[in-house]
């Protein structure tokens, strides 16, 4: 949309033109530093004022010097890219001065708008309807401004983002033997386990277990059987030093078609309503190819115990040989 923007010795030979077509030049000011939907409103009202709408940008030394040093957030070149990208503006153009007067005068338009928060009693009322112009004062939705936004953005960065390591449990944490792991018996850690159980736990990454338990509707087990197991090993890594924030299981048949069981993301999604957990900023760990498809289906960084996956062209993010491996992949990041 380069052809839309114009030096204002271009604007005024263009302006010229337009006006011997007999068409309704209309122009609107202002800095569009972070563009929103209020100016999007804005610019489409202004617009259906004439034929022809040009936005006079205000230029990063303008900007400056009416709202402050650290302002404005976008570059002119980028603030003026956005703006030609419209399909309402026909032409951009920018200028240095606080106010556009100056333009004004040599452009002349028919209508000139303006913001209802400075209204008809604006610098610019003159020098439009000097040259037989008029004013039209835009109807700006309550709400919507760019410094809203800049203090929302302000806040949520302001905020620690809370982020998660999510671990499987059979065949990460233990060993995944033949059959299903629902026995005290039969629980055996995988190699180096504890030592990088206990690296996450110095983090702040909140470790949360995430494990299908399809033995339960198998009829394999009893969901009692499994939340007396699951205490029995949450019992055994706290002795151990070990921090482990949450266990969400999946205990439906793969018949079932529910959304928690992996690689569905539904076990997911309740650890962050439940703790507000940024996915985008977090990790998975497992040794199953569903681990690795329900982590790159939510955005997590995703690291596959043991075997590359074959055949596949959804790969994880990093393989490891173990576990203490993939924790040190995390802390190295």
């Amino acid at each position: 949309m380069k052809y839309k923007f114009k030096t204002q010795s271009e604007l005024v030979k263009i302006v010229r033109l337009l006006k011997k077509q007999h068409k309704k030049v209309v122009t609107f000011n202002g800095s569009f530093d972070v563009l929103h939907s209020g100016h999007i409103g804005s610019i489409r009202e202004a617009k259906n004022q004439g034929d022809a709408l040009i936005i006079l940008l205000n230029s990063d030394r303008s900007v400056k010097n009416y709202k402050g040093p650290l302002r404005p957030i976008m570059p002119q070149a980028e603030r003026a890219e956005l703006l030609t990208a419209l399909e309402d503006v026909d032409y951009v153009t920018i200028f240095d001065e606080i106010n556009p007067i100056k333009i004004l005068g040599k452009i002349k338009p028919d209508v000139h708008c303006n913001g209802s928060d400075w209204g008809r009693n604006c610098v610019e009322r003159e020098i439009v309807e000097k040259d037989g112009g008029r004013l039209h004062i835009l109807k700006w939705k309550k709400g919507k401004s760019t410094s809203l936004i800049i203090e929302k953005i302000v806040k949520v960065f302001s905020q620690k983002t809370i982020k998660a390591v999510f671990l499987d449990r059979d065949g990460t944490i233990n060993k995944n033997k033949e059959g299903y792991i629902s026995k005290i018996e039969d629980f055996e850690l995988t190699p180096y386990a504890l030592k990088a159980l206990r690296k996450l736990s110095k983090t702040d990454y909140k470790l949360i277990i995430i494990t299908n338990q399809s033995g339960i509707g198998r009829g394999y087990y009893k969901l009692e059987e499994f939340y007396k197991f699951n205490d029995w090993v949450l019992k055994y890594l706290k002795k151990q030093g070990i921090r482990i924030d949450q266990v969400y299981f999946c205990p439906h048949h793969p018949k079932d078609f529910c959304d928690c069981r992996k690689p569905n993301i539904g076990m997911l999604l309740k650890a962050t309503r439940d703790f507000g957990i940024s996915l985008n900023d977090s990790w998975i760990i497992g040794d199953d190819e569903r681990d690795i498809i329900m982590g790159r289906s939510a955005n997590l960084k995703t690291i596959k115990l043991g075997q590359k996956i074959k055949f596949s062209k959804l790969q994880p993010n990093f393989y490891a040989s173990n576990l203490l491996k993939a924790a040190n992949v995390i802390l190295d990041r």
